[in-house]
């Protein structure tokens, strides 16, 4: 009898949370895959156009030109995209955008 207890392998599963350690880890990732984090400066580089979701503005209407800058004000995953809510205080205007219509304060494109 003790045979059979002693031949079963015992599965050795050991789970760590280092909340601290994770956050790290998102944050690194979040710097090499050009995600953008809540409250970072941002510059439009695509012309942003109402399609009919903003108020009091018509359908085509441009709302962001390339060169804006503002804020990111949130994040979220949707679909397997990431989007962002970005605020421009020069245009007031509060606009969902993705990771490639916008680019970092500091980058080359700010030197043109």
């Amino acid at each position: 009898m003790s045979d059979r207890i002693a031949a079963k392998p015992r599965p050795v599963a050991r789970i760590v949370c280092d909340a601290h350690r994770r956050r790290t880890l998102r944050n690194m990732e979040r710097r090499f895959t050009g995600e953008f984090s809540p409250g970072e400066p941002v510059r439009a580089t695509a012309v942003i156009r109402n399609d009919g979701m903003y108020p009091h503005k018509d359908v085509g209407e441009p709302l962001v030109h390339p060169g804006d800058t503002g804020v990111v004000r949130e994040s979220w995953r949707f679909l397997g995209e990431i989007y962002y809510t970005v605020e421009f205080v020069a245009r007031s205007v509060f606009v969902i955008m993705r990771g490639h219509e916008m680019a970092r304060m500091g980058t080359a494109f700010d030197a043109a």
